[in-house]
């Protein structure tokens, strides 16, 4: 066959063309289905659905990666990783937010000491009022339980019974109150020791690293090793 070579020349300018955009743009979609086979088209095959696909552009080249859709077991699990990721990340901040606000409160152990100490004395006034109370309740005891020893024979008046009651009520009350203050004393001393030693624990990191710079020479003297 006889080519002009007008025809040649048109030829040559058609294949250096560039390809069109649709071609340029065009995308496959491939996957593995149930069977172990690999299926593509131009659109995501059914057997993709609910797969994991690629996305293969005109060079065949993969360009994007798409995983299967999570069952609702994988989604739970995602989820409670989430949701523990959280919450550590909500305690880890909480924690350090704590740890800057006992280094600004305090500037020595002997600082937390004092503190300690002045809770605790708030807390044994308390206890101590409550114990002049009580001890006026049992002097109002020792007065009812005379007034009731003329009854031993006789019916007791209701008035009197009630005030037995009360009196007995009120200072099981109050004894209950000095042993919780009691427990609120070791729980302070518990806590105080605990910032201590997280203080302690905390000025120890800011200082690790440093060390006192080496003495130098005195003028004049040999430096020499021997």
């Amino acid at each position: 066959m006889n080519i002009w070579p007008g025809s040649a020349l048109v030829l040559l300018v058609a294949a250096m063309l560039p390809v069109p955009a649709t071609a340029q743009g065009r995308k496959t979609y491939c996957c593995i289905d149930e069977g172990g086979r690999q299926a593509c088209s131009d659109v995501l095959p059914k057997q993709c659905y609910g797969r994991a696909y690629r996305e293969i552009n005109a060079q065949g080249v993969t360009i994007k990666r798409i995983d299967a859709p999570l069952t609702a077991e994988q989604r739970a699990a995602r989820e409670a990783d989430a949701r523990k990721a959280r919450e550590e990340e909500a305690r880890r901040l909480e924690q350090d937010r704590k740890n800057r606000a006992l280094l600004a409160t305090y500037t020595s152990e002997q600082d937390i000491d004092v503190a300690r100490d002045r809770a605790v004395a708030d807390i044994q006034k308390s206890i101590k009022a409550t114990q002049e109370k009580q001890a006026e309740l049992a002097k109002q005891k020792q007065k009812l339980d005379a007034e009731a020893e003329f009854y031993k024979k006789s019916p007791m008046p209701p008035p009197l019974q009630a005030q037995i009651r009360d009196n007995d009520i009120e200072m099981k009350a109050h004894q209950a109150a000095i042993d919780d203050r009691h427990k609120e004393i070791e729980a302070v001393k518990a806590r105080y020791e605990n910032e201590k030693l997280r203080y302690r624990e905390l000025t120890k990191k800011k200082t690790v690293g440093k060390t006192e710079p080496a003495a130098s020479p005195p003028s004049g003297a040999d430096a020499r090793p021997r």
